[in-house]
């Protein structure tokens, strides 16, 4: 129901977009024809014409994963990211990644995964008529990941007769009591979309970082009938949408 909403949403939008621009355009009044304005006109034109249909490839590595697992997250991963330059203006985009987590939670329930994902998009860069070397993007992202994880309890020792018995914290909702957990190699899946946005400074030479802001929404998950996946590689924890952030240094290859 939440994604039928949300699509719909977003195409009510693009239909009020379409609407909207010819009707302002065409209210517009007509500026004057002066020798400025048209000297200014011919400009921009020129500047937009100067950007070729091919601009460069280059090569993007996340460092955001890897440090926030170093300050303390629960998560480790890192991606790596080839986009083609097309007239300045749109950006098509492959990433490929590697998540996992090997934690444990506050009622001693251990989690553990790893496994690759993968984005394919566009961006967009709104900046296009301009010739820095800067740009701030917008873009959109079809993602997938497939995965194994394994849950387990951590047990605990009967203080009256010794041994080891079921984590207290797992309680049967049926028969009550404690359940024994310990369940390896299940298999989990997800797609998503993402909506992001971001920008990217030029540094030095051919070196560029840059950071962006991302939206997660789930359209398709599945998991194992003895536990749904606590965290998902690439999407990040397990949830109807979340959201994330990238830190990227970036190379762009020799034309």
């Amino acid at each position: 129901m939440e994604q039928k909403i949300f699509n719909s949403t977003i195409i009510s939008l693009a239909l009020c977009l379409l609407i909207i621009c010819p009707i302002q355009a065409q209210n517009e009044p007509a500026p004057p024809r002066t020798a400025s304005n048209s000297s200014q006109t011919e400009k921009e034109k020129t500047d937009e014409e100067t950007f070729p249909l091919y601009n460069g490839v280059t090569v993007s590595v996340d460092l955001w994963g890897i440090g926030s697992k170093v300050l303390g997250g629960d998560f480790l991963s890192s991606e790596v990211a080839v986009d083609v330059n097309l007239k300045n203006r749109f950006f098509p985009i492959v990433e490929i990644g590697y998540g996992g987590t090997d934690t444990w939670n506050d009622k001693g329930t251990h989690y553990k995964s790893n496994a690759p994902y993968f984005r394919i998009g566009m961006n967009y860069n709104a900046l296009f008529k301009k010739k820095f070397k800067n740009y701030l993007f917008v873009g959109v992202r079809y993602a997938m990941s497939s995965f194994k994880y394994d849950i387990t309890t951590l047990s605990v020792d009967d203080p009256a007769y010794g041994g080891s018995i079921g984590n207290p914290n797992q309680i049967d909702n049926i028969w009550e009591g404690s359940v024994p957990f310990d369940h390896k190699g299940m298999k989990g899946s997800m797609q998503w979309f993402e909506f992001c946005a971001g920008i990217r400074a030029h540094i030095w030479k051919d070196l560029y970082m840059g950071w962006a802001l991302r939206m997660k929404y789930r359209m398709k998950s599945s998991g194992d009938t003895y536990g749904e996946p606590w965290y998902v590689p690439g999407y990040g924890r397990n949830s109807s949408n979340t959201m994330g952030v990238t830190y990227t240094i970036t190379y762009k290859l020799p034309l």
